[in-house]
């Protein structure tokens, strides 16, 4: 099912005169407040959970992209999963960096 967002508009003049109240509005509820300055939309206010929702998934997307050109990488140069799992840990070995097991 899909999720139905509110938004509104506010303008950038009552956004100076209501800020607070426009700030409580949108910690509390689940709308999402697009600013406009001069007719054009400038930025959006939303609850902190759904910011840190958007950034989640955003890093989610970077990392399997990231994962996928070091596969694609590996596959072009002919290492197996097992040496680049090796590789790694040589290479955070060397360096001091990530604790924990990468498997």
């Amino acid at each position: 099912m899909a999720t139905i967002i509110k938004k509104s508009v506010v303008h950038m003049t009552e956004l100076h005169r209501q800020l607070g109240q426009v700030i409580r509005q949108v910690a509390l509820g689940d709308e999402h407040n697009i600013v406009e300055k001069g007719g054009l939309p400038v930025a959006a206010l939303l609850p902190m959970a759904e910011y840190e929702r958007l950034v989640r998934d955003w890093k989610l997307k970077e990392f399997e992209r990231h994962s996928r050109a070091l596969g694609e990488e590996a596959e072009r140069r002919g290492i197996t999963e097992e040496q680049l799992m090796a590789d790694l840990e040589e290479t955070r070995n060397k360096e001091g960096g990530l604790s924990g097991d990468l498997r």
